[in-house]
């Protein structure tokens, strides 16, 4: 494990983190700010069998990097359950504060109705639009969770028609579910998730309207979705 700024700066360049030539004072200003930054960032909970090089390719953050924000070294080992601290990586919009009033049934997060559980806690508008979803109005930052078992089959961001940063989930009775407007996912295609399991969080990417646009947009294909009226 590294225990201090100099075995730090050996392991840094040791492994040619810095290609460039620099000078001892430009490295030693790059050490200082990373020692001041060690243990900030977004905590992210390991999900069974990952290992930390899967982890620094899920988030695009050095190995190193990671090692280092949460004192790990290569030897060190991880279990499910476990916060990392991922240095650099936040969702996209935090809205702190109330939610403001919207027309629709207050809805909680992780309650079972219908065999599905409630993606996350906010306002449901209970409208059918796309192709059989409704909206949730909830604060940027809000958990995301899988409303049913399944694997991952499609999880990108981008505009993506509309639907913004989104995941979508294959259960074992064929259907499908759909997670669009998220401010960060967590979960990639190919990734075996639990009903209840973290996947992302809300947010306002895509189309959306205005600055009380965060919402998440959930979907039900090849099935009724619990949430429409």
């Amino acid at each position: 494990m590294i225990k201090s700024q100099e075995e730090f700066y050996q392991k840094m360049t040791s492994d040619f983190l810095f290609p460039l030539k620099l000078d001892d004072e430009s490295l030693k200003k790059i050490v200082e700010e990373k020692e001041k930054s060690k243990g900030s960032g977004w905590q992210y909970i390991v999900k069974k069998g990952e290992t930390l090089w899967q982890i620094s390719k899920k988030f695009n953050v050095p190995l190193s990097d990671l090692l280092y924000y949460n004192g790990l070294s290569e030897n060190s080992t991880i279990k499910t359950g476990d916060k990392i601290v991922i240095p650099g990586v936040k969702p996209q919009a935090i809205i702190v504060g109330p939610v403001q009033k919207f027309a629709g049934k207050f809805v909680s997060a992780l309650k079972e109705v219908s065999g599905f559980i409630i993606p996350t806690s906010g306002f449901n508008w209970g409208k059918k639009h796309g192709l059989n979803g409704t909206d949730i109005a909830a604060p940027c930052g809000s958990e995301v969770y899988a409303s049913q078992s399944g694997v991952v089959v499609e999880s990108s961001d981008g505009w993506n028609g509309g639907y913004g940063n989104y995941i979508i989930i294959r259960h074992q009775n064929g259907s499908y579910s759909l997670y669009g407007h998220l401010s960060l996912r967590i979960v990639e295609i190919g990734d075996e998730v639990e009903k209840g399991e973290l996947i992302g969080y809300v947010g306002n990417t895509g189309y959306t309207l205005g600055a009380t646009g965060c919402h998440l947009h959930f979907e039900v294909r090849g099935g009724q979705n619990p949430l429409l009226k």
